[in-house]
């Protein structure tokens, strides 16, 4: 995992942890829009799936333009059923870790942004396009953040913990849109998806378990992650 990146790949992580904050800083000023495209929210599903899928193929050129090994990146999976269940574990702790923190972010006064809720399918149509978002998602972050990133970084830092807390501080940022107490949420869940890619050397079972995580809190899950919270209310709380 520590073979040294060329001055092309180490430009893209750098890019990527460093745009992707700065792209969702900017989204994060549209609360507007956002509330506008949530009542069409397939479509909006289908432009965050795209957008993903360019992050992933983008990603997946540089690898492949730089002669990076794929299993350098985490595509290597040595058991499969021991990898599923390394994922299963990752999203029982990944929704206990998301349930803990909202539930300390609400007690210290940390409000969440109805965006969040927004975004969540009510129909049988949209959650069956979310499911599809949340694999896409996945797949392509995984890759994105603790395949490539996860790699870049370490190599150059010399630390694979090290790098590991700088993409999870990256990724949280790219869910600036979440407002503090999503940014420390996804920062948290980061942590731990890399954690799982460090110990396993493969990117399965943060897949697996990023997937199941965003599916079980958007096919109900956010009803009781954000308790209180009133569907018909489409403000922005801040």
């Amino acid at each position: 995992m520590l073979e040294t990146p060329s001055p092309i790949a180490a430009a893209y992580a750098l890019l990527l942890l460093v745009g992707m904050p700065v792209l969702a800083a900017l989204d994060a000023r549209r609360g507007a829009d956002l509330a506008a495209a949530a009542q069409h929210r397939v479509l909006l599903y289908v432009s965050v799936g795209a957008s993903l899928l360019v992050l992933g193929l983008l990603t997946l050129g540089v690898a492949a333009w730089q002669d990076v090994p794929a299993a350098a990146l985490g595509w290597t999976v040595d058991t499969p059923a021991a990898a599923l269940l390394w994922g299963l574990a990752v999203a029982v702790a990944g929704l206990v870790l998301a349930w803990l923190i909202t539930a300390a972010a609400r007690l210290a006064g940390l409000r969440e942004t109805a965006a969040v809720m927004l975004l969540m399918p009510r129909d049988a149509a949209e959650k069956r396009a979310f499911l599809v978002l949340s694999g896409i998602a996945a797949v392509c972050e995984e890759y994105a953040y603790r395949g490539f990133a996860l790699w870049a970084l370490a190599a150059w830092t010399g630390n694979v913990w090290l790098a590991a807390l700088i993409v999870s501080v990256s990724f949280g940022l790219g869910h600036g849109y979440q407002k503090l107490a999503g940014v420390i949420r996804a920062i948290a869940l980061g942590v731990v998806l890399a954690a799982t890619v460090i110990w396993t050397g493969s990117l399965f079972p943060a897949i697996v378990g990023h997937f199941w995580i965003n599916a079980a809190i958007g096919l109900g899950g956010w009803r009781y992650l954000h308790a209180g919270f009133d569907p018909a209310d489409t403000a922005d709380p801040e």
